[in-house]
């Protein structure tokens, strides 16, 4: 799991930006976090104040370390607010409580210049743009360790691709822990309109050509109605093939689904198609920004409590909905405010000891958070 990330000098993210997702000692909601660390994560902020470069900052290592889709959100990738030439990206991750550090550093142009993979506080790959990189993983040491710089290419990855190593030395057990963790970590946005995700695979693929080819309709159409839509929900043929109708009675003909619901349904359409992926797929780190789009305030609960029954998977989400910051939903130490240059938990961003009863929205529509 992500125990810590930091960025600098991405985005507006000036200075070094700590997103700390260590728990607190809380005896409540303990289906928040998973051995110490914060399992469901809630960001607030206002608008501008950086959750989606956060998001975009976190898979950024998505881009380098895999071949899972992945798309610049912008030309600009350096903050416009410093001189220095390169953003620097620094992970710290548990595995089987063994603790992995990745950092990296990357230009202007988005290319590699430098990164290091410590596990178990021991240097196991470093590298530096237009230098042979450093492996101390067995299995490894017959490898070129030449990169050519015009390639872009992670000294990581490389060793990953390009070596069969032995999983019962523990180093390298770990290393291939971690490179499958990053294989099938997932960001999307909840916008069915941009269809925009991070990792998971390549590719994309219709959404009702999904869930018709799984047969997964009739359970769908159970998932809808479990978030208050009481709809029937038939397969019919049109011009493009397969597509999924509404029926109604007294209407022979269904009426096509994707053209008649609201945004918010077509929004919970796209999260059912994610819901089942990260079930099948076992995603071990999702970020969904603006999670609850165009949903209402209970309909925003009731996904909160699906994604806290997901047993292996760290979820955070970027929200503008207060109502969420409930005691009876989450804890103080899994609610965060970003601000544009920092991002703390809300216990750590107040002096008062928040105990279960406080009211965690007034206190933030106070600003006691601030």
């Amino acid at each position: 799991m992500l125990k810590k990330f930091t960025v600098s000098n991405y985005r507006q993210f000036n200075e070094p930006l700590e997103f700390d997702l260590t728990a607190s000692n809380y005896t409540f909601n303990t289906d928040c976090t998973h051995n110490n660390l914060v399992k469901l994560a809630l960001v607030y902020g206002e608008n501008g104040t950086g959750k989606s470069s956060l998001g975009w900052a976190l898979f950024d290592l998505v881009s380098h370390l895999t071949d899972n889709n992945f798309k610049h959100y912008s030309n600009y990738y350096l903050s416009a607010n410093s001189n220095k030439n390169f953003a620097t990206f620094l992970f710290e991750f548990l595995f089987d409580d063994i603790p992995v550090i990745y950092e990296y550093q990357k230009g202007e142009d988005k290319n590699l210049i430098y990164e290091k993979l410590t596990i178990d506080k021991k240097v196991c790959v470093e590298y530096k743009l237009n230098q042979p990189f450093l492996s101390k993983l067995k299995g490894s040491e017959n490898l070129n360790k030449n990169i050519n710089p015009n390639q872009n290419l992670s000294s990581v990855k490389y060793i990953y691709s390009n070596t069969n190593l032995d999983k019962r030395n523990k180093l390298n057990r770990i290393f291939v822990s971690f490179m499958t963790f990053v294989n099938h970590i997932l960001w999307f946005r909840s916008v069915l309109d941009d269809r925009s995700f991070i990792g998971y695979k390549k590719g994309t693929e219709n959404i009702a050509e999904h869930i018709l080819k799984n047969n997964y309709l009739e359970d769908f159409e159970k998932f809808l109605v479990d978030c208050g839509l009481n709809i029937q929900l038939v397969k019919y043929n049109d011009i493009n093939g397969s597509n999924i109708g509404i029926k109604f009675p007294g209407r022979k003909k269904p009426l096509p689904f994707f053209e008649i619901v609201s945004t918010g349904t077509r929004n919970l359409t796209l999260f059912y198609y994610w819901w089942k992926i990260i079930q099948e797929y076992n995603v071990p780190l999702l970020f969904i920004d603006e999670f609850d789009c165009s949903y209402h305030f209970s309909l925003s609960e009731k996904i909160v409590e699906k994604l806290k029954q997901l047993p292996n998977t760290q979820v955070v989400l970027t929200t503008h909905n207060t109502n969420l910051l409930s005691n009876e939903l989450i804890r103080p130490d899994c609610g965060f405010v970003i601000d544009g240059k920092t991002i703390a938990s809300l216990n750590k961003s107040t002096n008062r000891e928040l105990r279960e009863a406080h009211n965690l929205e007034r206190l933030y529509q106070a600003g006691e958070f601030s």
